[in-house]
């Protein structure tokens, strides 16, 4: 019997058999709607958003208190655009996939709002409350377990949670999709049942004059303690110079990602 716990060996099958369920041109329609929508939200200026969403709630509060107050960020890479372009195509052709193997796919897209913050969640799945994510390998393989997530630097769990809260619910799940290796997996996940007292108390944060605390260990030393080096989490904020002042960036040999030390601070 078809539930959320047989979505992901449902997915590999209906791929294999192509023994679809529903209509093949309706679900293959809307999925192109929304890929169109995807790509013209692309192209569409950026709106300045100085206030909290759920989406970002559990993000480094600092950052948040940054651009709340109206500090312009870093511009982003082509290839970061590219990469939630890639996120939002993706996450359509899997809804896909899973009305076309017999799950019941509802309420895409349906708003919520907690202590005033607003938000939009992804789906629900056979009724539960689900997030998809697409995820590099080393995401896939070390961050989303069976049980729920690890090392949450992007704020995953308070934003599931928020629309879990209000909607009343104890736990939700992450479908994430491995983009190296196009294999999926399931993730149960608790949800803090305080998140609302949480928002409360980071509203409270963003009108302070005062930035939050940096994360905690945003920053190693090398042995000799001679060199201070932002941890990855911190070395990827668009607002890692209004937080530490003067960096150094040294691309590692790869090119693939820079390290940023940190040579002055503002406070």
């Amino acid at each position: 019997m078809k539930s959320i716990n047989t979505v992901v060996p449902d997915v590999y099958d209906v791929m294999k058999s192509k023994d679809y369920t529903g209509d093949l041109s309706t679900i293959a329609m809307q999925a192109g709607r929304e890929v169109e929508d995807a790509i013209k939200d692309a192209f569409t200026p950026r709106e300045d958003k100085r206030y909290l969403r759920m989406s970002t709630i559990g993000k480094c509060e600092r950052a948040q208190w940054y651009n709340y107050k109206g500090y312009k960020p870093e511009e982003l890479s082509g290839e970061v655009y590219l990469t939630f372009l890639q996120g939002h195509i993706l996450e359509s052709v899997l809804v896909a996939l899973l009305k076309l193997s017999g799950h019941t796919v509802e309420d895409q897209q349906k708003k919520h709002t907690l202590e005033g913050i607003n938000g939009s969640q992804d789906c629900t799945i056979d009724g539960e409350l689900v997030d998809i994510k697409t995820a590099s390998a080393w995401s896939w393989e070390n961050k989303f377990k069976e049980d729920g997530i690890s090392d949450d630097a992007f704020g995953y769990i308070k934003q599931l949670s928020a629309y879990g809260k209000a909607d009343d619910r104890k736990k939700g799940y992450f479908l994430a999709f491995n983009k190296n290796k196009s294999t999926l997996k399931l993730c149960e996940q608790q949800l803090e049942q305080d998140i609302d007292t949480y928002v409360v108390d980071l509203k409270a944060k963003m009108e302070s004059d005062t930035p939050p605390m940096r994360l905690a260990n945003s920053t190693t030393w090398n042995k000799a303690k001679t060199e201070e080096k932002l941890c990855m989490t911190c070395a990827f904020c668009g607002f890692k110079e209004d937080c530490y002042g003067s960096l150094e960036a040294r691309p590692i040999p790869s090119g693939k990602i820079t390290n940023y030390y940190v040579t002055g601070a503002d406070f």
